[in-house]
């Protein structure tokens, strides 16, 4: 067992760090600009035939974008407004069977039954129940019960929907359009946010000017050869996956969760469709791009994984985007564990879904979690305390544990000191006042307090719990904070067994690897 050992860094790969960027086969011959780094998703979802939805502002494309590409492949097309069609138009005209025992349906124009791909527009605006009748189309490529033989691609777009915490007071709000239903937004394997014109760089921004004088648009290679070689790539990659790619995904999922972003079983395994459908697509598209280079050299698992991550959350169609820092985060946490030997003590740490205690289970290890490691256990552990009663007994604890035999990180020791200065010299007896609420809690604070000074000996943890109580008193007649003081005293010696037990361990090894 090595001792000292570290989370890897997320940006270590045993592929090329620093990769070239993909060329745009797909949508820039298209006259589209800013979707370079999305291209790979859109790749994947045609290679995968899985369900794709677009949301953006109006005017950003979508509709074109989907129209021109089934053109460009060649395929029957249907468009449908699902905010103002009835289901007659999907299916066409209803027939009473010879027998009089059922119906067949006389086809027309609009009708769905021979197209190889169906584009939903303003799916998020549809009527509840045509929207429950549009589930078996997407999910299933069947309608009342019939199968669609010649479906091939199902597509939907969206507006954003309101945001109950919309960033940019300047945004549009889409009267109309609302979150969709999550059982549907379920359904869709790629869920992918449009650039916005805002987004755009100044010489993208002037190409979009210029394309409009171009007239029809010419492919360097045909989209359905690009298509093709991606759908082949991706079954391979289905025969063999990354054998890490399970880890990953147990890891990522746990962290999400444990950030209230909870995923379906359904979810949990087009997660793992769709990693191994843009690596296949950032394959073809470096394969195609850099002919001498190996593909498989230049379209590294890590980045193909978080591109996938990102456009396959089914919250994004419900205005409840998840910030893009915090998947950043997770995702680069749940990648290092990947690369970590069976013997690593973070194989269990990342496997423990509460901050608390990941932090405390990891100080337990001693020197097997070296002092950086250490700090940032503690960080995230603070971070995820929304109870100030139960994020300054963990501070106190941990400071009056570690900081004389851990070499914690500077700002570990400032976002401690922050937490626990004014709990350090005693605090003030408060006055009583009978008969109230308050002064019951007072009452029992205080007797609390005295019985750690007076029952036990006068030890520096005895006496940092007794001003923590002391310090606490108005929090706790304000807010009930913590379920009382003495659940909070029993919390604070349970945080102080645990970490001092722990530097007991960490005293008596010698420090290596840090």
């Amino acid at each position: 067992m090595k001792e000292g050992q570290s989370l890897p860094s997320p940006e270590a790969d045993n592929h090329a760090p620093d990769l070239p960027p993909l060329p745009s086969l797909l949508t820039q011959p298209l006259g589209l600009e800013g979707w370079a780094t999305l291209e790979p998703v859109l790749l994947a979802a045609l290679a995968s035939a899985d369900p794709l939805l677009l949301i953006g502002p109006h005017g950003s494309a979508k509709s074109f974008l989907l129209e021109r590409l089934a053109q460009a492949l060649k395929l029957e097309y249907r468009f449908y407004n699902a905010s103002l069609i009835n289901y007659d138009d999907l299916v066409g005209i209803p027939m009473p069977d010879e027998d009089r025992k059922g119906l067949h349906y006389i086809s027309t124009p609009s009708a769905i039954w021979e197209t190889e791909v169906v584009f939903f527009d303003e799916i998020n605006r549809t009527r509840p129940e045509l929207q429950n009748k549009l589930f078996p189309v997407i999910h299933e490529r069947r309608i009342q019960g019939i199968p669609l033989t010649r479906l091939r691609y199902r597509w939907s777009a969206m507006n954003p929907p309101p945001s109950a915490d919309m960033a940019d007071e300047n945004a549009d709000v889409y009267l109309g359009a609302e979150p969709l239903d999550p059982a549907l937004a379920d359904r869709f394997a790629f869920l992918i946010e449009v650039p916005a014109w805002q987004k755009l760089t100044e010489d993208e921004k002037r190409r979009v000017f210029r394309d409009q004088f171009r007239g029809a648009h010419a492919f360097s290679i045909p989209p359905a050869a690009i298509v093709e070689k991606a759908r082949i790539r991706l079954e391979q990659l289905q025969q063999k996956p990354l054998p890490a790619l399970e880890d990953y995904l147990l890891s990522l999922l746990g962290q999400l969760e444990s950030h209230h972003i909870r995923l379906s079983a359904r979810r949990a395994t087009m997660l793992y469709r769709n990693i191994l459908a843009v690596h296949a697509a950032r394959m073809i598209l470096y394969d195609t791009a850099f002919p001498d280079s190996p593909a498989g050299r230049l379209a590294d698992w890590n980045t193909s994984a978080l591109l996938a991550v990102r456009n396959s959350l089914p919250q994004t169609a419900q205005g409840r985007s998840p910030d893009s820092t915090l998947i950043l985060g997770v995702h680069r946490q749940a990648w290092a564990m990947t690369r970590l030997d069976a013997d690593n003590p973070w194989r269990q740490l990342l496997g423990i879904r509460d901050p608390l205690e990941r932090c405390l289970q990891g100080l337990a290890m001693g020197n097997r979690i070296n002092d950086d490691d250490a700090s940032q256990l503690v960080l995230d552990a603070l971070g995820a305390q929304t109870n100030t009663c139960t994020r300054v007994t963990l501070a106190l604890a941990v400071y009056g544990t570690n900081h004389r035999k851990r070499n914690l990180q500077a700002t570990v020791i400032e976002t401690l000191a922050r937490e626990i200065r004014a709990f350090l010299p005693p605090g003030p007896m408060y006055s009583v006042q009978p008969g109230t609420i308050g002064g019951q809690i007072m009452v029992s604070l205080q007797y609390t307090v005295k019985k750690v000074l007076l029952d036990k000996p006068a030890n520096i943890r005895d006496r940092y719990a007794a001003n923590l109580l002391r310090g606490l008193m108005k929090e706790f007649v304000n807010t009930r904070g913590g379920g009382g003081p003495e659940k909070l005293l029993a919390f604070f010696h349970k945080f102080w067994a645990q970490l001092e037990g722990a530097s007991a361990i960490h005293d008596n090894q010698p420090t290596k690897g840090a």
